[in-house]
């Protein structure tokens, strides 16, 4: 099956993708944080980060696992074929196991059992995920159509946001449409998976040789999900839902900027994959190079401006109710930084070469981390110690990151530029504190910082000569000439 697209390509259709999947969020979180509160949007994201552990367990690791799996097969309809009814079929019965795991706990625990239909609103989302199937997409590259069926399903929801929610009481309703923009593009993703595999008899099924890789990769999907999650569930069990809601401000921006950063690097896993397979280890070589390159030039200034400018993106994104939230944001800017490092190594590079054990290892002490420090800070600190608890689990988690990339790969050689980025990134908070001398309107005031901010940013990288942004500009000016 021919690839869809080059890597170029297929990073910007991801990154649309990416994009209209944080953006019209950020725009229905704006608007419905100011109709619900804080304790609106504590529940909601309470619930939400309950449902996630059943909705891994549904998915066994399979993201990551269909993905690489997959995109060796692409140029074998049949084959593809037989791995996906494989996979669809395994997922059936982890979807029933843990739909009925959900129902057990919702009935068991108190402080579960009392958000009644926003619970089962949001649980929606664990048959819905095994049955979109993203990982073929990814792994046949097909960001063109993810991208266009992000846009509108993230369109609908927008429109459906300003209908249905209205008052404070709009809970549920505003649960629903999260859902739906986020899980209901998986029903198409099936109807549409006929058009590159068939759901016909395909021969004799061999599931039980998936299932290995299948329970490491998802002991690999536990240990992530424990320290990237656990913060806002522990905040709900030990604090309350106003504290989620402050957290849930903190982090919104945060895992925005990192979503975006890490959908140029998603795009490099199918590729990776054929390139593991072929066994061609230079062009490996290259394309990890690259990644983690474009990872520094976007997360290091991203994080220094995301500190600069944490009060108004407070202000503009949640209202004055939010504005305690401000500090928790500023402490964890160090995770726009090291969580796309930490994806870098382990996802895009690992999960392609088949070293799970490593990947565990280091998500595995961050999980540790995570949950020693939450369980230490939340009680006194409330979401700022929830904000400690991550940053410090993400700094355990990127330093064994590079420890275990170090055998593999020439880090110094990956390391030789990154010195530039932080030079470039110096002069973003020169530009903020200039124009905070300037006495206009703050959302303007706000746009030219960032707009002066990344002009400055990116002059610095050209005048440092730096072959990574020069390699891309050149790529990109060459792809504009040959659709012209």
């Amino acid at each position: 099956m021919k690839r869809s697209g080059s890597l170029l390509e297929n990073g910007i259709f991801n990154i649309i993708k990416t994009f209209a999947s944080l953006v019209f969020p950020l725009i229905t979180f704006a608007y419905a944080s100011r109709i619900l509160g804080e304790t609106g949007i504590g529940k909601v994201n309470f619930v939400k980060s309950f449902i996630s552990y059943f909705v891994m367990v549904a998915m066994l690791g399979m993201n990551y696992y269909g993905t690489r799996e997959a995109a060796k097969l692409r140029e074998d309809k049949n084959m593809l074929s037989r791995f996906v009814q494989e996979m669809l079929i395994i997922n059936g019965c982890t979807t029933f196991v843990s739909c009925a795991m959900a129902v057990v706990c919702f009935a068991a625990i108190p402080r579960v059992h009392g958000y009644g239909p926003l619970f089962f609103v949001c649980a929606l989302a664990i048959p819905l995920q095994g049955l979109g199937m993203e990982w073929l997409y990814q792994a046949l590259e097909e960001y063109r159509y993810i991208a266009v069926r992000s846009v509108a399903f993230q369109a609908i929801a927008l429109v459906l946001m300003f209908i249905f929610v209205r008052e404070p009481e709009d809970i549920v309703p505003y649960a629903a449409v999260t859902v739906f923009a986020s899980s209901g593009v998986y029903v198409l993703n099936f109807i549409n998976a006929r058009k590159y595999v068939t759901f016909l008899g395909t021969g004799h099924f061999e599931l039980r040789k998936h299932l290995r890789p299948l329970l490491w990769l998802f002991a690999l999907a536990v240990s992530i999900e424990l320290y990237t999650v656990l913060d806002t569930t522990m905040l709900g069990f030990l604090q309350d839902d106003a504290a989620v809601g402050r957290y849930t401000a903190a982090v919104k921006v945060h895992r925005m900027v990192n979503s975006l950063i890490a959908a140029i690097g998603v795009v490099l896993i199918p590729r990776l994959s054929y390139y593991v397979g072929k066994n061609e280890k230079y062009k490996v070589e290259e394309l990890v190079r690259k990644a983690y390159n474009y990872t520094f030039l976007l997360s290091i200034p991203a994080a220094v401006g995301l500190f600069m400018l944490s009060d108004e993106i407070i202000l503009l994104l949640s209202g004055s109710g939010f504005l305690a939230a401000g500090t928790a944001m500023r402490i964890m800017t160090p995770i726009v930084i090291l969580i796309p490092f930490s994806v870098a190594t382990n996802q895009q590079t690992f999960v392609p070469m088949k070293k799970e054990k490593l990947i565990l290892i280091s998500t595995m002490a961050g999980a540790v981390t995570n949950f020693t420090l939450n369980m230490l800070l939340i009680p006194r600190y409330a979401e700022n110690g929830a904000a400690v608890g991550t940053v410090a689990a993400e700094f355990a988690v990127a330093v064994i990151c590079f420890a275990n990339a170090s055998r593999y790969f020439d880090m110094k050689a990956v390391f030789k530029c990154y010195y530039q980025y932080w030079l470039a990134a110096a002069g973003i908070p020169v530009v903020c504190l200039l124009l905070d001398q300037c006495n206009c309107n703050s959302i303007l005031l706000m746009v030219l910082k960032v707009v002066l901010s990344v002009t400055v940013y990116f002059a610095c990288l050209l005048f440092l000569k730096n072959p990574f942004l020069r390699m891309a500009m050149h790529a990109a000016a060459a792809k504009m000439q040959r659709s012209s």
